[in-house]
Parts: structure tokens; C-alpha cells; sequence
């Protein structure tokens, strides 16, 4: 994700211990000007081949810019 987002920060939390259920928050500057339909496509793209074989679900995820982020603080 940190790398096909050049994001500034991501975490991938194990949801329920069982490395099937994650939430992702992702801290991008490519989602400026994204809605965050697209900001979530964007997303699922990144982590297509985890999707097939380990990730089962993602349960949360949070998209934000650095502005955005840093706004929340």
C-alpha cells in the first residue's frame, strides 16, 4: 500500500487475531482531490493479491491526505 499510494503512513491492524479481518488506515497525498469511493478503490487495488489468498475481509478502513490527517489531530 506505502509504496503503489506513496503514502506517508499506513496501518494494518489484525482485526480479530486471525490474519483473515483487517482495518487499514492509509495517510496519502494521492488521494487529493479523490472521493472516497475512489480513495478506497485505490486501496483495494493496492492489496488485490492479499485479498485472493490471505486477507479474508477488510472491516474499517480510514483514507485520509496529510492536510486531512492532520486536521483530526
Amino acid at each position: 500500500i506505502k509504496e503503489q499510494l506513496n503514502a506517508e503512513s499506513v496501518t494494518v491492524k489484525d482485526t480479530y487475531g486471525d490474519g483473515r479481518h483487517v482495518s487499514i488506515d492509509v495517510v496519502s497525498t494521492a488521494f487529493e482531490g479523490q472521493s472516497a469511493v475512489k480513495r478506497q478503490r485505490m486501496v483495494y487495488k493496492a492489496i488485490w493479491e492479499e485479498l485472493q489468498t490471505t486477507v479474508h475481509a477488510v472491516d474499517q478502513m480510514t483514507t485520509s491526505t496529510p492536510a486531512e490527517a492532520a486536521a483530526q489531530k
